[in-house]
């Protein structure tokens, strides 16, 4: 069984971004790592740029991902993420070489 991994980059409107990273942690990092299947869901910067930011997931399976993608909170979270975005996220689903 394949783990499943998500790369997720996105750039925040530069004057938010603070603000984001505050919600983020405490709304969507915060449960997203007590979800059955997650083994790795961080918010990385770029330091030449606070603005641009990618989010690392790492979950047991994609079985585990699916039922991450099914929570009801995304309704509530994802408007307050979009407002905040200068551009559309870029979702990248990667594959270990060593799978």
């Amino acid at each position: 069984m394949s783990k499943a991994r998500l790369l997720v980059e996105l750039d925040v409107i530069p004057d938010q971004a603070d603000a984001f990273v505050a919600m983020f942690l405490s709304e969507f990092v915060s449960r997203s790592r007590t979800e059955d299947g997650c083994e790795q869901y961080e918010l990385w910067r770029d330091p030449a740029n606070p603005a641009k930011m990618t989010i690392i997931e790492v979950w047991r399976d994609q079985a585990a991902l699916d039922v991450h993608l099914s929570q009801s909170w995304f309704g509530d979270w994802a408007p307050k993420m979009e407002a905040m975005q200068a551009t559309p996220l870029v979702v990248r689903a990667l594959a270990s070489v060593e799978d």
